[in-house]
């Protein structure tokens, strides 16, 4: 689910012919508990609204988001990215935060604590190469998904430019020679502290000294794997 949620998502948008499967938003959780607010589940565009109205509408002033997600819609992490930095908000992962949350929340949040048994990891973005994207659809939807695409490279240029993190951190574990994913097969990679800071993303924590290599989610597996050091 984490690393196809932005493949059927774009399948949804592309597609409505019919005989097709329909596809259904997946579930999640949201709840605000003292000055937290509690997000489980896929990002996408009603669990990202109802989060941002939740935090709107509480009596609470809100400092703290604790998150488990495996990624979501490239535009609505976008946007409760920018929501995170609107209100300065620390983000806790409790379980996971991978594609998308690792994209769009924790590069906006005022601090990061990643909690011991915790797994994060990066699995690409918008400005991934036109051949991973064309792996998301069929043949004939190619021009269409590129139009598509497109609009979120600019969309998601922008967001980077005003978090001020490196774009690139959406990417790097694809293309730089030295990735992990090399000579072994993860859904995604994790960047060591030393270069999160260097890449804008410098107020992290670290509860229990590392990070997993892998957990189970909702009876799936998710890996990652450390890149080697990116500037040194």
């Amino acid at each position: 689910m984490l690393v196809k949620a932005q493949s059927l998502i774009i399948i949804g948008l592309l597609s409505g012919c019919a005989g097709q499967e329909m596809l259904f938003p997946a579930p999640y959780k949201i709840m605000i508990t003292g000055n937290t607010l509690v997000f489980d589940g896929v990002i996408a565009g009603d669990a990202v609204l109802d989060a941002i109205r939740m935090v709107r509408t509480s009596d609470s002033k809100i400092e703290t988001l604790r998150i488990t997600s495996p990624g979501g819609e490239i535009a609505s992490g976008i946007e409760f990215g920018y929501f995170v930095k609107e209100k300065g908000l620390e983000v806790e992962v409790s379980q996971l935060c991978f594609s998308a949350c690792a994209n769009y929340i924790l590069t906006a949040a005022s601090h990061i604590t990643i909690k011991k048994d915790a797994l994060i990891g990066w699995h690409g973005g918008a400005n991934q190469s036109d051949a991973l994207w064309k792996q998301s659809v069929l043949p004939k939807d190619h021009a269409n998904l590129i139009v598509y695409i497109n609009r979120l490279r600019i969309k998601e240029a922008a967001f980077f430019d005003a978090m001020q993190v490196d774009q690139k951190i959406t990417t790097y574990g694809q293309v730089n020679r030295n990735r992990c994913q090399a000579g072994k097969t993860t859904d995604g990679w994790y960047y060591s502290q030393e270069d999160l800071k260097k890449m804008g993303v410098d107020s992290v924590e670290i509860q229990g000294g590392t990070l997993l290599n892998s957990l189970e989610y909702n009876g799936t597996k998710i890996s990652a794997c450390l890149m080697p050091s990116l500037f040194s």
